[in-house]
């Protein structure tokens, strides 16, 4: 049947091991696996590898059991970016494109893949009818093999469970003929022999099979092993099986120049590829971009494996060009197994025999998660299918690329200035092993930076202990910079705190105020006394206590904050003069009366931490007052859709704020959206549309619940955007006629700072107000009641936890201390004023 005749679904059940999982990794109380930032195991011990990580196996039992895809609160809490994979991130589209949304139905989008050789044209004769012969294809509806179980394991429970789960999925499984038995004959059509020159090529099995796979040692033999295969089953597709090595994409062009027409390309099991030191991902487009200069590249199908160990792998593998992927080590993670994350406990499917069916539902529960994520990706991107994703480069944002150009910003680095002035590992964050997390808090909120921030939510000024509060330990971005000045400075921080508290008095002496309408329009001139706010935080995403002591602060600094999408309660009222009030693409809680009172109305066309993505709560948090709020049901998850339906284009933004604008003629308009590449022009589209504010949210921002792909893998980090939408807008001369903040991983006035230093105005602030409530980055925001200190919570009884009073001045003492800092960092600078420090970057040095 074609995949247009009926959607594709895969039907999960859960499926928990019976057995205690061979690893005892550190989880508390309600988490479903390790997050990452977070320290993996107890007693300090290390597990896993930099590749296969407590992280990715902890999620692949959760998956596998469950078939539900990762979803936590409170942002990314990891590294800033890493090798292999974690040195990408998936583009996505925003304001200007259709809608795609196939994980909640709305739309189809389809995974479906071919397996063989295509034609490159088609020929017609003089009449006009077709002559050319399409070669035989095979389709799959995942792009998914399997490859064989990559280690012995006892008894046939492992063979026939990977089989039966091919057999379901409509893939293949790879089975080499020490592997074949009788058992796996009622899967014989999802089952592909794996071939060598001494394998028995006329076995019944073989000569069944609809995919084979070959291997040998060398061209000549291969295509002469493929030609034997196709003489004894002239229907089947043979697949060439070779590994990735430097020479691939010379051996790859000759292969399809002698009329191959699927190739398989194994790295090693970390993802590196033989013979050389690339990564699988650069080795693969290597071999892409050989076949594309050669005009070969749509002809042939190419397989790639070798460390596929993560949803974001698959979509990661097929963008730098491959079509389909193989997968061995996961299927046995997905059993259960911990590969050697934890070498204490043996895994129990290493050592004994497993049920097959059971094993199978496992691995279907993992494809299923897997293909999820792969919607998600292909939605964010606006693709309809998973074969035009293949080999978009220019839809991706690969680190190393811009690493360079955000290297080249800054005219000096640290090892430009002296030895005397290399700065020590604990100020870029790596006091400890970089595989290590934090036992409270994560890497972007390392333990120090959480409590120092509560030290200043508790007297208002910067710290005076030891703590670090002016970077965490991402090891990238912001945690990396630092302005000229700190390279001199005794990295005690205490000497530093307490010089600058005997200057706490005059913060008078440098103006850090920011107007947010510089269009010089009819509409009022706002201006806030430092180049802050805060961010949009949902009723239902944290309890109405919370959102009543992030207005009262906002009220105590004459300054705003956002209601975020769930609407607008009345008990905000009193503070509206304060308040900003959001327009989402769901359309929650969204009235006329409420614009109309709104200083300021907020469109959020995409969020930081779920990029592509429409926002995103679970059921368990949808209680009668919040159901009441959103005009929804009790119980019932709600997902907003991406994008406003109704845009599809500048024009279609420029209705909508046309919108807002009349039916409040006092309000400023700000544009909320992410950062794809194109994020330049999306300013500039949001600028001519009619926005005041233009509110770029960075990838590692807070939220109350995001899938772990889109929070890791979409979209780029708010250092990158911020100068590259600065410099645009400065080359199209509009640069002083809008303002543009920034938020999505700014944490500390250090990092508000450098943001400005970049090209921003100023910042929106989001998680550091939770902080200074007593957030300790759980990552349980989504769950259930929320979180235990009453921040993220609907329950009525637990939001009591947080008292709006004392929450309100705990979060404006910590601004007050920020306006200590960022006044002491202006008069270092010898700037008298925050805007002298836009687009500074000659301030700032990038230690190497």
């Amino acid at each position: 049947m074609s995949e247009t005749a009926i959607r594709f679904h895969i039907h999960t059940a859960l499926a928990p091991a019976p057995f205690a999982y061979p690893a005892k990794f550190r989880l508390g109380e309600g988490d479903d696996y390790v997050k990452y930032g977070h320290v993996a195991l107890p007693e300090g011990r290390r597990g896993g590898d930099p590749h296969w990580t407590p992280q990715i196996i902890t999620q692949t039992w959760y998956q596998a059991e469950t078939g539900r895809i990762p979803i936590s609160g409170a942002g990314y809490g990891g590294h800033f970016a890493g090798p292999g994979f974690d040195a990408i991130w998936l583009d996505m589209s925003e304001i200007v494109r259709p809608t795609r949304d196939g994980i909640h139905g709305r739309e189809y989008i389809s995974t479906t893949v071919d397996l063989g050789r295509r034609l490159p044209h088609l020929e017609f004769d003089s009449t006009g009818c077709l002559i050319s012969q399409p070669p035989p294809l095979l389709q799959i509806p995942i792009p998914v093999l399997f490859n064989p179980v990559p280690m012995p394991i006892p008894g046939r429970g492992v063979q026939l469970a990977v089989a039966r789960a091919a057999a379901t999925l409509g893939t293949f499984a790879l089975v080499p003929p020490s592997d074949w038995d009788e058992d796996l004959a009622p899967y014989a059509d999802h089952i592909a022999p794996l071939l060598s020159p001494t394998d028995d090529l006329h076995a019944a099995w073989v000569q069944a099979a609809r995919l084979v796979e070959v291997e040998a040692d060398d061209e000549n033999e291969l295509l002469a092993l493929r030609e034997r295969v196709k003489a004894i089953n002239p229907q089947a597709i043979v697949s060439l099986r070779l590994p990735l090595t430097p020479a691939s994409p010379q051996r790859v062009e000759r292969l399809v120049q002698a009329g191959a027409g699927l190739i398989h390309l194994y790295a090693d099991d970390m993802g590196y590829e033989h013979e050389g030191d690339r990564f699988l991902t650069a080795a693969l487009r290597a071999v892409h971009e050989r076949l594309v200069e050669a005009s070969l590249r749509d002809v042939v199908t190419l397989v790639v494996s070798g460390g596929i160990a993560a949803a974001e792998h698959m979509p990661k593998s097929i963008v730098c060009g491959a079509d389909v992927v193989g997968i061995d080590f996961i299927l046995l993670v997905a059993l259960g197994c911990a590969l050697w994350a934890d070498v204490r406990h043996p895994c129990p499917v290493e050592h004994g025999k497993i049920d097959p069916q059971w094993g199978a539902q496992r691995i279907v529960n993992l494809v299923a998660a897997w293909r999820d994520q792969l919607l998600e990706v292909l939605g964010a991107m606006g693709m309809r299918e998973v074969r035009r994703l293949r080999g978009e480069l220019g839809r991706t944002i690969f680190y190393e690329e811009e690493e360079k150009g955000f290297r080249a910003l800054f005219p000096r680095s640290a090892n430009q200035q002296g030895a005397n002035l290399q700065i020590t590992n604990r100020q870029i964050g790596k006091s400890r092993g970089e595989e290590e997390g934090e036992v409270e808090g994560d890497l972007r909120w390392p333990t120090e930076l959480i409590l120092a921030t509560a030290e200043q939510a508790r007297t208002g000024r910067p710290p005076t202990s030891e703590l670090e509060y002016r970077i965490g330990r991402s090891g990238g971005g912001f945690d990396r910079l630092r302005f000229i000045f700190e390279l001199d400075e005794d990295s005690h921080n205490t000497q530093h705190a307490t010089r600058i508290t005997h200057h706490a008095s005059r913060t008078t002496d440098v103006d850090l105020s920011l107007e947010l309408n510089r269009r010089g329009d009819d509409r009022p001139c706002l201006r806030i006394p430092h180049p802050w706010y805060g961010a949009g935080m949902s009723f239902g995403s944290v309890s109405l206590n919370t959102m009543l002591a992030r207005a009262r602060a906002a009220q105590m600094w004459d300054s705003f904050t956002s209601t975020g999408e769930g609407g607008y309660p009345d008990e905000l009222t009193p503070y509206a003069e304060h308040i900003i009030t959001q327009v989402a693409t769901g359309l929650f809680g969204v009235r006329e009366e409420t614009i109309q009172r709104a200083p300021i109305i907020e469109f959020k066309y995409a969020q930081g931490a779920k990029p592509g993505l429409g926002g995103h709560l679970l059921g368990s948090k949808v209680t009668p007052a919040v159901a009441a709020m959103r005009e929804a049901v009790v119980g019932c998850s709600l997902f907003s859709p991406f994008p406003f339906h109704s845009v599809y284009s500048v024009e279609d933004h420029k209705k909508h704020v046309d919108w807002i604008k009349t039916v409040n003629p006092r309000a400023l308009i700000s544009v909320k959206v992410s950062t794809p590449t194109d994020v330049d022009m999306v300013a500039v589209g949001s600028y001519y549309a009619g926005a005041h504010i233009v509110h770029l949210d960075g990838t590692y921002g807070g939220t109350g619940a995001a899938p772990e792909i889109a929070k890791k893998n979409i979209a780029m980090p708010i250092e990158y955007a911020i100068s590259k939408v600065h410099r645009f807008l400065e080359a199209e001369g509009i640069r002083d006629e809008i303002v543009v903040v920034a938020s999505g991983g700014v944490r500390t006035a250090y990092d508000v700072a450098k943001a400005i230093a970049l090209g921003a105005d100023g910042c929106v602030i989001g998680t550091a107000e939770l902080v200074a409530l007593g957030c300790m980055r759980l990552g349980t925001c989504e769950k259930d009641k929320g979180c235990p200190f009453g921040i993220t919570t609907t329950d009525p009884e637990l939001s009591k936890l947080i008292d709006p009073q004392e929450g309100g001045r705990r979060i404006a003492n910590l601004y007050a201390s920020w306006r200590i800092q960022l006044a002491d960092i202006l008069r270092r600078l010898g700037l008298r004023s925050v805007r002298e420090l836009r687009g500074r970057t000659d301030l700032l040095v990038y230690p190497e």
